[in-house]
């Protein structure tokens, strides 16, 4: 079995989608639009599952942490983690938490524009 895809609720798809493509590189690989309705948009990297970003008119969760219980963050893998940290920083994007593993793996975290927390890990 494999991860085929993860649903993202966001208060503005098209918002959000765009961030993703702009700021970590994804690609839509498609699209889903109905009259009078926001979008819902699949984004994909280079491999590896798909990013459903769906709209809702629901207000924001409370802050996640990354250390409660359930879904806390969505994890990108980098091969040159200062590099790819510095290029969010140019972004605007602040990494948080960096640390090197016990097991020798750099871990550090970020938000999305809509408080969703992603981890870069370079293995």
């Amino acid at each position: 079995m494999n991860v085929e895809h993860i649903g993202l609720y966001a208060g503005d798809s098209e918002a959000l989608a765009d961030w993703y493509r702009e700021t970590l590189g994804l690609r839509v690989v498609g699209r889903i639009e109905k009259p009078g309705r926001p979008p819902v948009v699949f984004l994909q990297g280079a491999e590896g599952a798909v990013l459903e970003i769906l709209p809702t008119a629901v207000g924001p969760s409370p802050s996640v942490e990354v250390d409660r219980r359930g879904f806390t963050h969505l994890g990108l893998p980098v091969v040159d983690f200062e590099k790819e940290k510095t290029r969010l920083a140019e972004r605007g994007v602040d990494v948080w938490g960096v640390r090197s593993t016990s097991n020798g793996w750099m871990i550090g975290y970020f938000r999305d524009p809509e408080g969703n927390v992603l981890e870069l890990v370079q293995r």
